[in-house]
């Protein structure tokens, strides 16, 4: 029989519930000053000597009593026989009570001319002026910042009291393997684990990482134990939904009280909460995105309730650039790369698989789309939670189109000056429309060419926009196969498609109108790949005798490739952003010889045209074709 979830609450109902079952603890520890970085201090931190003990110097020069200066002027200066001299920062001799300059005095032997007289206590610094004895320096509940570290010093603190919270961290999964080792089919490598403890050491917190516990409930029960033992808290990795394989709810509730077990969030639904020993127990998924969302959403905070720092919240208004749909009831949180297009910020949705991971090291933000909710149209404004600097926007350039190798380069070399490249895998059309809408920088696209009289659709989008198209490469397409299929066999072998608006389905589409063979005579039609990788995985892995994929991606796979035709990958870009600094910049790179030797090494392109640019003024005007070294004239 499936197991089913015990409870699905709202988010806030199980926050709600862990804060009421776990109240902050009185848990401290003393570490030295130079391990205190980032920790919040337990009890508030105390002078224990004056700063400065004594009266001593702000300037170098000569320690004097005021009232023998007193007339001294420019016409009539006064000769001294009484001074000491004195450095910055050293003791002023209890008779004097003031420093003049060294660059205000003229000194003659045993003598000193001065020509301004000298106010009491002048570029003297009192004793205790910086701080008294027993002062407070920092108070309960301060996070302690690197330029803390030089002050407390000075003040004499060499160690101090932080809050302490130590966090047991247990990976689960027979199927799971170490760092460092390469998986073998079937089998993944373990990360949720240091993920945990470099997320949440960044609050304070003490981790302390366990070996991979295999799917055995006695085991799991084992470490658990174990783990509570010798921790304040427990986070266990994987096991948590309703498979065959997920001991871990049952583990839980055989050993204490199930707070909770599911939330109506995603990801990370089948997220568990347990008090055990009067420790809290929590079990997150383990999908990557899910372990993500678990850790920000309920992990940070409960470290947070206990008193450790919270991550900085920095949240924007932004414009959503793609039509988003949700599970009417679900809390929802997506990845997004935000990007400042013309002044307005945009937000563009990443991919939302739990086992995702590049969706969150290629985005910069992300938006949590409230559970009452079925959607959020193109062009809303919602709230994103950065995390990247804000600062960051203005030297960020939204892509948004087709992903390819040539520009992962790009992105790479991009970094060189300062540019930060956002690429989002949306495909052709939503590219363009993209780049209509004025939602991205640059349109990444693949140009199909199969004959002269092939007319392209993508550029209907754009016939009333003035455009630029940058030529990157030219990229082969043709027919995938394990024993060298051509197109003749299209209708006698299992075959897998691309998604509608692909390149490759347009060329497979055409070519199908060409020929005069129907859709319906293919088996496969219609069962629709992602990318061209997907299209060569499946055919490797013997689901599929033949598909349409690039030569670079079938000779990266060790499959047959016949060529079809090719297509021109290309960058489009408003004409206006020509002409603006991180645009051109962006046109150097791929003028440049370290780019074309990138992509020389990569293969599978064609890079004799690389640069060239071909503008679209729509109504305005015919196309103009340029080189790279006219691109002034634009």
């Amino acid at each position: 029989m499936p197991r089913r979830y015990l409870s699905l609450c709202s988010l806030q109902e199980a926050l709600d519930r862990m804060m009421c079952a776990f109240p902050p603890p009185d848990n401290s520890e003393r570490i030295p000053l130079g391990q205190s970085v980032g920790r919040v201090t337990s009890e508030a931190v105390y002078a224990d000597y004056p700063v400065p003990e004594v009266n001593i110097a702000a300037m170098d020069g000569i320690a004097v009593k005021s009232r023998d200066t007193a007339g001294a002027t420019e016409t009539r200066p006064l000769t001294l026989t009484n001074f000491a001299y004195v450095n910055t920062g050293r003791i002023v001799p209890p008779c004097y009570d003031s420093v003049i300059m060294i660059e205000d005095t003229w000194i003659e032997e045993n003598t000193c001319r001065i020509r301004k007289s000298a106010a009491p206590w002048q570029h003297v610094r009192h004793a205790g002026e910086d701080i008294k004895s027993g002062e407070l320096i920092i108070p309960k509940g301060h996070q302690i910042r690197p330029f803390d570290i030089g002050a407390l010093a000075t003040y004499g603190i060499a160690r101090l009291n932080v809050r302490s919270v130590r966090v047991g961290i247990i990976p689960t999964g027979s199927e799971l393997v170490g760092l460092g080792i390469r998986p073998a089919p079937g089998q993944v490598v373990e990360s949720n684990s240091l993920l945990a403890e470099a997320y949440l050491t960044g609050m304070g917190a003490t981790c302390k990482r366990y070996p991979i516990v295999p799917d055995d409930p006695e085991m799991i029960k084992y470490t658990v134990l174990t783990a509570l033992s010798e921790n304040d808290a427990v986070l266990i990795s994987a096991g948590s939904s309703a498979g065959s394989k997920d001991f871990t709810p049952d583990v839980l509730a055989s050993l204490g009280d199930m707070i909770f077990h599911g939330v109506a969030i995603k990801p990370g639904k089948p997220v568990m909460l347990a008090r055990i020993k009067e420790k809290p127990v929590l079990g997150m998924p383990g999908y990557p995105l899910a372990a993500q969302t678990v850790l920000r959403e309920f992990a940070a905070p409960l470290l947070a309730w206990w008193g450790l720092a919270p991550f900085p919240d920095v949240t924007i208004p932004v414009r959503l650039a793609q039509t988003m749909t949700s599970e009417l009831g679900y809390d929802e949180f997506v990845p997004v790369s935000v990007g400042r297009v013309n002044g307005q910020d945009w937000a563009v949705p990443n991919p939302r698989g739990s086992g995702i991971q590049m969706a969150v090291v290629r985005a910069n933000g992300y938006i949590r789309l409230p559970g009452p909710l079925e959607g959020i149209e193109t062009g809303s404004e919602v709230q994103a939670c950065l995390t990247v600097s804000p600062h960051d926007l203005e030297r960020s350039l939204l892509f948004v189109g087709v992903r390819d190798p040539a520009l992962d380069e790009l992105t790479d070399l991009a970094v060189e000056r300062g540019i930060t490249l956002h690429c989002c895998n949306a495909g052709n059309i939503e590219g363009i429309l993209s780049i209509v809408r004025g939602s991205c920088h640059v349109a990444p696209i693949s140009i199909p060419s199969v004959n002269e009289g092939f007319d392209n659709p993508y550029f209907r989008y754009v016939r009333s926009i003035d455009m630029t198209r940058v030529h990157i490469g030219e990229i082969q397409q043709g027919i995938a196969s394990r024993d060298g299929l051509s197109f003749d066999h299209i209708t006698s072998a299992r075959f897998l498609n691309r998604q509608k608006g692909s390149t490759a389905r347009l060329l497979l589409d055409e070519m199908l109108r060409q020929r005069g063979i129907s859709p319906d005579e293919i088996d496969g039609y219609s069962i629709e790949m992602k990318s061209h990788q997907a299209i060569a995985s499946a055919i490797c892995n013997g689901y599929a005798d033949a598909g349409v994929c690039s030569s670079s991606v079938a000779k990266a796979y060790g499959l047959a490739f016949v060529p079809l035709a090719h297509e021109s990958y290309e960058l489009m870009i408003p004409t206006p952003m020509i002409e603006q600094e991180k645009i051109r910049d962006l046109l150097e790179i791929i003028r440049s010889r370290p780019y074309h030797e990138r992509l020389e090494r990569i293969g599978g392109f064609s890079i004799r045209h690389i640069g060239s640019m071909v503008r679209m003024p729509g109504v305005v005007g015919p196309e103009k074709t340029t080189s790279p070294e006219g691109m002034h004239s634009l």
